[in-house]
């Protein structure tokens, strides 16, 4: 068995067929990946590569776009078997893991943990100071791995999903109350709600500070430009209040090819949990308004149960919860 570091751009095809094959679960099937998820995987992996020549320039001018995407592949007798990634989050020594994926044929051996080890390795050289993942609560024995190699858990989220169905109203706010869409460009909306917001626990690992969402201007362009060419729209609102004060951020991911699914993403402050059905509906009916007849595929942070508990009144049905996990190296 070899291991071997992650290139950019040739491996992105081996990338998409170790995920497509890897994250298939027949004794588990609501965690094995969907076929829409497959034609939106595609499409965005046929866009990195035709962005490849331009990230491969901004590699040379920001740690963000040099750590876009590392990692490693495992190979049996030259075949790959399993992949591992990871990035960095802004300019912050701090990375994501994720792509922890291992071929049904090669599973039980001891390669995830190898792959995992990989990287923890390469972090550690890089002084990295925090590691993150996400695991799927129920997968036991890819949960006591992460747990025997130091992770541990600091929260966690649920996946949800509402099949493409009939169309919904436009939602009406009360008095006073606005919704309305968010520049690009506009990090510190999400940076003012998470410092009021965030629970001690995620901030262990996730901490409110103004370097984890500042952000150099390029980068939103250079992310609307990849969306485009994978085939998707993005959409974000700010929710205030009366005062002024940001109560909620939202983000939806339009589907603008043939095939494919929608996403949203939300945070609210706690303190506002009647406002959490108001949200839901906007999402639905904004996307369902932009990109109709697909499935939208949610994902809730457990600190925040409004929001879940707003969604179910609106048809939309919980897939799998993860656990979110962190290392401290520093």
């Amino acid at each position: 068995m070899t291991i071997r570091p992650f290139h950019l751009p040739h491996d992105l095809d081996t990338m998409n067929a170790l995920v497509m094959q890897g994250f298939e679960y027949p004794e588990n099937p609501e965690w094995s990946i969907r076929a829409d998820e497959k034609e939106s995987m595609l499409d965005r992996v046929q866009g990195a590569k035709r962005m490849w020549p331009l990230l491969r320039f901004l590699r040379f001018f920001s740690p963000i776009f040099k750590d876009i995407m590392r990692g490693f592949i495992a190979e049996k007798d030259g075949k790959p078997v399993g992949l591992i990634n990871f990035m960095r989050q802004r300019d912050e020594p701090e990375w994501n893991i994720a792509n922890v994926t291992v071929l049904p044929s090669h599973r039980r051996r001891g390669l995830a943990r190898q792959l995992v080890a990989a990287v923890l390795d390469d972090l550690r050289a890089r002084k990295a100071r925090t590691a993150i993942l996400d695991v799927v609560d129920k997968n036991l024995p890819a949960l006591r791995l992460y747990q025997e190699m130091g992770f541990e858990i600091f929260t966690g989220s649920l996946e949800a999903d509402l099949e493409a169905g009939a169309a919904i109203p436009d939602p009406t706010l009360p008095a006073g109350w606005t919704l309305a869409p968010r520049s690009r460009f506009d990090w510190q909306s999400g940076f003012e709600l998470a410092k009021r917001i965030t629970p001690k626990n995620v901030a262990r690992y996730e901490p409110p500070v103004e370097a984890r969402f500042r952000f150099p201007p390029i980068r939103p362009l250079i992310g609307s430009l990849f969306m485009k060419l994978g085939g998707d729209d993005s959409k974000r609102y700010v929710l205030r209040a009366p005062d002024g004060t940001i109560a909620g951020i939202a983000w939806y991911s339009c589907r603008t090819k043939q095939g494919g699914m929608n996403s949203a993403g939300f945070d609210l402050d706690p303190a506002h949990p009647e406002l959490a059905q108001f949200m839901l509906a906007h999402a639905i009916s904004t996307i369902q308004a932009a990109s109709p007849g697909r499935r939208i595929e949610f994902n809730f942070s457990d600190w925040q149960p409004a929001l879940f508990q707003a969604a179910e009144a609106f048809g939309v049905k919980k897939r799998f919860g993860s656990h979110r996990m962190g290392l401290k190296f520093q």
